[in-house]
């Protein structure tokens, strides 16, 4: 508590502090009594809920409640110790003040008023807290004000005008107050002299009489620090007396008469102690409540509020702008920025509803496939192969209007939804504009690059059922395009479904139950000695045709349709079988096999033991191998997963956190899964001779690595530059087209050195 000093005047706040001091003991109090204080309380600051909570074997005893919530008793329960900490949590939330109180009957108090007013209510209630718990133990307060009532009429009188000076308290400044008291003592018992003195750590300070004229060592001699002391002196008898309330000094009451003291004198000067004790106990709450809700201090506590509002408000901005991130990504295609297949159904089904249920012109499909893509990218590298998708996806959007929408499916796939279009006439000046605008060579790092696109288009009519069917038509226009000699535009018409072409869903369903999806490998190389440390597991697509579909052609697809896991089925057994024919060569005692893997792998227990069994059935160790996941897949499932991991890893198997980076919690991700690879996403190695934040994350994943002692490999080394540029910053393992393009198996075999006959194992 802080020193109260008598120099302040006193305030109407003590009128109420002394109401609450005044209070019977809780047995005795009815609930008038209460109903009377809390209206007191009222007129100082609002209160919203009011409750007295007592405990009984049977649970909670509400002895007295006011405005209460029927939810909150609900909500606190009704057993310890889940009642305390609910009582616990509730205070200081929302204006709340809970207090506790030893008292037989009452063991809490709760409040709930102004949060802006809590300080000052909480001072008041803790004054309250104490006078119930006096109570309660009979202390001094709860007795008559004085034994002298009732004995003699003229210590009725003179306690009387004692009391009357103390009600002045509220309107006299404490010199004045106190002046009039020595007047009053000097009558009733012949005082001589009066002072107020308080003792502090080093000297002493006169509170009355103020400026005291003279030498005060004689005084300070008289004060003792906890009990009473009489001392006579050249004539005069001197009492001096601590003023203390509940442990706590104020000061001391010094008295001077002409002649001792009798027994009766001696019981007024202990109520005059006890009346002054309270007055001085009052001025001082008074005075934290000054301090509570002075300007400077008001002004402090706006200024916090400011602030944490101020990181409140960033912190929503943040979250916010991380939501919308968030969205547009699970509807986007990451690389063009344009609609994913989600978004581009989901749109394509409300124009569908809508056209069914009110009819009018209707909306036209056109499915574009860019010619000769694959060859572009073994040609250029797929980081031009990036640049010349997202130039494309930036040009289809400026041939298109205000209503149209375009998406990319995957691969070099894309769909153009034309609203308020049908047929060849509605289509044709967009159509038109798509050829104008892609007859311009695309510029990659400095190169010219021309592409011709095969493009199928089909319109919407009232026999057509459901948007799989219309984006089937547009599909089977596109290839019909693209039998035709590419670099043209074919309308759907019978001719088109007589080809009986399937749908994408069905041709991947096809190449699964063929053979034709199968493994490639692209080395991963140690960067200080090109030594040969392990294989990364491609999926590839032989189409019927002959062509090799890479993996982001046909693996969102596969996610799309659910056949993900399959697929991942099939090649670990490809890949098993292939790791089974190079185990007799030497050089693969140290050797690793990358295999991607979805998520949905880790989703349940079973899922992992299908993994596990495979390795089984191959006789293949399981030691070879690493499981790669993507970081964002991992984020998405359940907290499982974890214990998942760690049963993969006890049984020899190590984990690849790949396209480390493209997510939103990558450095969480280190230390919340286990993991023994982390690569490097390679959009970070494509920008890093350009980008100055991209290098540098780099390098700070390499010392997070080596500090973490995990392995650190970095994907898309393209060329040269990029690789002496790895080198030179310490990079321990990396892999790219540079180094070498994924590969057959049997492409792979003559690096692994002769064979031995020796198990490596």
């Amino acid at each position: 508590m802080s020193v109260y000093s008598l120099e302040q005047d006193a305030s109407p706040l003590l009128a109420l502090v002394a109401s609450i001091l005044a209070f019977p003991p809780a047995a005795q109090a009815s609930p008038a009594h209460y109903r009377r204080l809390f209206t007191d309380l009222r007129q100082w600051t609002p209160l919203h809920q009011i409750g007295l909570l007592g405990l009984s074997p049977h649970g909670p005893v509400w002895h007295y409640e006011e405005g209460l919530a029927p939810g909150l008793k609900a909500q606190l329960g009704r057993e310890e110790p889940g009642l305390s900490e609910g009582l616990a949590a509730l205070d200081g939330q929302q204006g709340w003040c809970v207090l506790p109180v030893q008292d037989d009957r009452i063991q809490w108090l709760l409040v709930q008023g102004e949060p802006h007013e809590q300080a000052g209510l909480r001072l008041l209630l803790e004054c309250l807290a104490k006078r119930l718990a006096e109570a309660s133990t009979h202390a001094r307060l709860t007795d008559p004000a004085s034994p002298l009532f009732g004995r003699d009429p003229d210590w009725q009188h003179k306690i009387e005008q004692i009391n009357r000076i103390l009600r002045l308290a509220n309107s006299l400044p404490t010199q004045a107050l106190l002046a009039q008291l020595d007047g009053v003592l000097q009558s009733s018992l012949g005082l001589h002299q009066l002072h107020l003195m308080r003792l502090g750590p080093k000297e002493a300070s006169h509170l009355y009489p103020h400026p005291f004229q003279g030498e005060d060592g004689f005084l300070r001699g008289l004060c003792h620090e906890t009990n009473p002391t009489e001392r006579e002196q050249d004539g005069l008898y001197w009492y001096s007396t601590p003023l203390r309330l509940q442990q706590h000094y104020f000061a001391h009451l010094l008295l001077a008469t002409t002649r001792p003291l009798g027994a009766d004198d001696r019981l007024f000067l202990d109520f005059l102690r006890n009346q002054l004790t309270l007055l001085l106990e009052l001025g001082q709450i008074r005075q934290q409540l000054n301090d509570f809700n002075s300007p400077e201090r008001l002004n402090h506590r706006l200024q916090l509020l400011r602030q944490a509002n101020l990181r409140l408000q960033k912190q929503l901005r943040q979250h916010q702008e991380l939501e919308r991130k968030l969205q547009f990504d699970a509807l986007h295609d990451p690389l063009t920025g344009l609609a994913n297949r989600s978004l581009l159904m989901d749109h394509l089904q409300h124009a569908m509803s809508h056209y069914q249920r009110h009819g009018g012109v209707g909306f036209t499909l056109i499915f574009l496939d860019i010619d000769h893509f694959k060859q572009i990218n073994d040609e250029l590298g797929h980081g031009n192969g990036d640049l010349l998708l997202k130039e494309l996806g930036r040009r289809l959007q400026g041939c298109l209007r205000q209503n149209d929408l375009v998406a990319r499916l995957g691969g070099d796939e894309f769909v153009i939804y034309l609203d308020n279009s049908l047929g060849e006439e509605g289509a044709g000046p967009v159509l038109n504009r798509i050829m104008a605008r892609l007859a311009y060579p695309f510029r990659l790092t400095g190169m010219e690059q021309t592409i011709t696109v095969s493009m199928g288009v089909a319109s919407v009519s009232a026999q057509t059922q459901e948007v799989s069917e219309l984006l089937h038509q547009a599909d089977l226009a596109m290839y019909r395009a693209k039998r035709n000699g590419r670099a043209r535009v074919v309308h759907y018409s019978a001719e088109c479904a007589e080809q009986a072409w399937s749908s994408p869903e069905e041709q991947l369903t096809n190449a699964l139950a063929e053979g034709r999806i199968l493994p490639y490998f692209q080395p991963v190389i140690r960067l200080e000695d090109n030594c040969l440390v392990g294989l990364e597991v491609m999926a590839r697509w032989v189409t019927r045709e002959g062509e090799l579909k890479d993996a982001f052609d046909f693996i969102p697809l596969a996610e799309q349709c659910g056949l993900i896991e399959a697929l991942d089925h099939k090649i670990l057994h490809q890949a098993c079988q292939q790791l089974r024919l190079w185990l007799p060569r030497a050089d693969l005692r140290k050797f690793k096999l990358a295999i991607n893997l979805c998520g949905q792998h880790l989703a349940s227990e079973p899922a992992v033991q299908a993994l596990l069994d495979i390795i089984a059935a191959e006789g293949v160790y399981a030691g070879y191998l690493i499981f790669e996941f993507n970081e964002r897949e991992l984020s998405r499932q359940d907290a499982d997963i974890i214990t998942r991991l760690h049963e993969l890893r006890a049984r020899g198997i190590q984990i690849s956190l790949d396209d480390f980076g493209s997510g939103f919690s990558s450095l969480n991700s280190l230390f919340h899964y286990p993991v023994d690879y982390v690569k490097v996403d390679d959009g970070f190695t494509h920008r890093m001779l350009h980008s100055p934040k991209d290098l540098a994350l780099i390098r700070a994943m390499r010392d997070i690595c080596r500090d973490l002692d995990l392995a650190l490999v970095v994907e898309g080394i393209e060329s040269q530059a990029q690789l002496h540029q790895l080198i030179e910053l310490g990079c321990p393992f990396g892999q790219g087209r540079y180094i070498s393009p994924p590969l057959p198996g049997s492409d792979i075999t003559p690096l692994l050195g002769p064979e031995t006959g020796l198990d490596p194992d």
